[in-house]
């Protein structure tokens, strides 16, 4: 009986998730580098980010449910979640190429969409 071959099925279990890793991040930048090599695919990327609130602040004086703390934390919460979702799709596209964010974030092409 080999006493080191549970270490071994560990780290041969952890290299395969590292390439499972990679291979799932190599399709994550092919799909990123698809929807901005087309004007339709760069304006749905800038929807989701628009929808994701990533570049605006919250207003809790602006709530008109009243002073409620847990109420505004719910909120704060709600909308981290969201905003993580969207820099989570900034950093995606910045990865997959350094030129995209520039490109993504030029809003002139919108300008005939809206």
């Amino acid at each position: 009986m080999d006493i080191f071959a549970p270490y071994e099925q560990a780290h041969k279990q952890e290299g395969e998730a590292r390439q499972r890793a990679k291979e799932t991040e190599a399709r994550l930048f092919d799909a990123v580098q698809s929807l901005m090599a087309q004007r339709q695919g760069r304006l749905f990327l800038r929807w989701i980010i628009h929808q994701c609130q990533c570049f605006s602040a919250q207003n809790l004086a602006a709530a008109n449910c009243g002073p409620s703390a847990a109420h505004d934390a719910v909120r704060l919460s709600f909308a981290e979640g969201r905003r993580y979702v969207g820099m989570t799709l900034l950093q995606l596209v910045q990865r997959s190429d350094p030129g995209n964010l520039p490109q993504l974030l030029q809003n002139n092409e919108d300008e005939h969409d809206i």
